[in-house]
């Protein structure tokens, strides 16, 4: 998405500029060239997190370890429904292999079955007593905070438009300095960054806890929050006086 509108952007400023210059009788070559990189960034609350579960079981008998991962899975999937019947939930990841003794002459004593679980949600304050519910049957792996697709849509656009202001500010500021008026200044070139850099502000959150049968009291997170950045380099013309 972001991309696509870098893209339409850098179009834009292209067409205008050609367009400009084919309207002038100024050769591209005549005046000053300057070069000049502008930035633009906003720190934005995440609103969006993922959480991810598993369940993992061993036993003798594979068919009757597959059945425990099966039916404790789908209890668990429910749980987490039940918590938040907005949240996107879905199971993946499901992986069974044998277990043997030690040793050279290993006997095959066992099956560990595996499945995962993700939870997307942008009920961040009822998130606690969501992963308190799965955790009655699934073991929580970890949680990632960030901005939801919508959101990081608008911050992009946003980070547009103030890099361009931003870089214009410091040309038009290059062509005072050299005693050229507004309008003999000419855009000609806009060199956007692939893609504005995310730094996320608190750490992601990691844990590594197996469901216990006893009730799992429940958690305490913290969002926190992104630095959403991006640099735009332009290419701009300061022409003679006529």
């Amino acid at each position: 998405m972001i991309l696509g509108r870098l893209a339409a952007a850098a179009l834009l400023a292209g067409t205008l500029a050609s367009a400009a210059l084919a309207a002038s009788p100024e050769k591209r070559g005549e005046g000053t060239a300057v070069l000049m990189t502008g930035s633009a960034e906003v720190e934005v609350a995440n609103d969006e997190a993922v959480a991810q579960f598993y369940l993992e079981v061993q036993d003798a008998d594979l068919q009757k370890a597959q059945s425990q991962v099966n039916q404790r899975v789908a209890e668990g999937v429910a749980q987490l429904k039940r918590a938040d019947p907005k949240a996107q939930i879905e199971t993946s990841g499901y992986s069974s292999y044998p277990v043997y003794t030690a040793g050279t002459q290993r006997k095959l004593v066992g099956w560990r079955v595996r499945q995962s679980v993700s939870l997307r949600t942008s009920e961040l304050a009822s998130l606690p007593r969501t992963v308190q519910a799965g955790q009655q049957v699934l073991a929580l792996g970890g949680i990632d905070f960030r901005l939801a697709r919508a959101t990081r849509a608008r911050v992009e656009a946003e980070l547009i438009e103030q890099a361009i202001e931003n870089v214009n500010a410091k040309v038009q500021r290059a062509a005072r300095a050299l005693n050229v008026p507004p309008d003999r200044v000419r855009l000609e070139e806009l060199n956007f960054g692939v893609t504005p850099t995310a730094i996320s502000i608190a750490p992601r959150m990691r844990m590594e806890s197996m469901a216990a049968p006893a009730p799992v009291e429940e958690p305490q997170f913290d969002a926190g929050r992104t630095m959403q950045q991006l640099t735009v380099t332009a290419r701009a013309r300061l022409l003679p006086p006529f």
